[in-house]
């Protein structure tokens, strides 16, 4: 378990440090910012996981700097989501087109300053030094983690998602299973040498899921940033109706109560085989 550790946080970092530098390098390109959050999020998940692992001193710490450029990347990608949101929602508004692009530059600039400064200081370059086991770390093996940690997280996603598909649902509850399902994928592709490809179904419809919670939330967080503007406001709520649609008949055709026990089933047989 030590070395899974130390192997997955030093390709996360890696992987961090590289999306930092492309972020950098294209602060006006959508998938760059899309992609530097990712990152975020994985290593976010697995400073988590690993938390019995880790020295709680920096990793807490890190948390606390890895929020802090998520949020300057969000308030980038809000923009570039609301201007994308209002296209699909057909509004055209010259108005609002114009302040969204506005904000846009302005924490494009922002957060420009802050890559900048974090390549300055190869801040993820030292953390490197910083995330290290602890020698007081248990001595659970991969399997016995995989197995205690993925099929209730399992349990959680399937409870969520009820919740969430109900036709009396809000957006805070299908946020909410979107964070778990980010949370799970996360999670298993921490542990993919105990599942090797058992795990690829499980992976693809979580892709899915969030791509299809992810659209709703973009409305969501449109409908925040122009709600003064009642006609683009009722626009996009409109979309958002639709997209519910398309998630709550996505829910029940792909996540009934089979799916919720051949995934546990498989997670249940971390072995290490392929």
């Amino acid at each position: 378990m030590k070395k899974l550790v130390q192997l997955q946080t030093a390709r996360r970092l890696k992987t961090l440090d590289r999306e930092v530098g492309l972020a950098a390098r294209r602060p006006k390109d959508p998938e760059a910012i899309h992609d530097l959050r990712v990152s975020i999020r994985r290593l976010r998940q697995e400073l988590n996981v690993f938390e019995e692992w880790l020295k709680p001193g920096p990793a807490k710490r890190i948390r606390g700097n890895l929020k802090k450029l998520m949020e300057r990347c969000a308030a980038v990608r809000n923009c570039d989501i609301a201007l994308e949101v209002l296209q699909a929602a057909g509004c055209q508004s010259p108005k609002l087109a114009s302040g969204l692009e506005k904000d846009r530059r302005r924490a494009r600039a922002e957060l420009a300053d802050k890559l900048t400064s974090w390549r300055k200081e190869d801040r993820v370059g030292r953390w490197r030094g910083d995330l290290r086991v602890a020698h007081s770390a248990p001595k659970h093996s991969v399997e016995e983690t995989a197995r205690r940690v993925l099929p209730a997280m399992v349990t959680d996603l399937f409870r969520a998602g009820r919740e969430a598909a109900r036709p009396s649902s809000t957006h805070e509850r299908m946020h909410r299973l979107r964070l778990e399902a980010k949370r799970v994928r996360y999670t298993l592709e921490l542990f993919a040498q105990v599942y090797g490809t058992k795990t690829k179904p499980i992976l693809e419809s979580l892709k899915t899921l969030q791509d299809k919670l992810g659209a709703i939330n973009d409305c969501a967080t449109t409908l925040e940033m122009i709600r003064r503007d009642r006609e683009a406001a009722a626009a996009v709520q409109r979309l958002a109706g639709e997209r519910e649609t398309a998630f709550r008949e996505h829910w029940k055709q792909h996540f009934g109560p089979r799916e919720r026990i051949r995934w546990k089933a498989v997670l249940h047989t971390a072995d290490g085989k392929k």
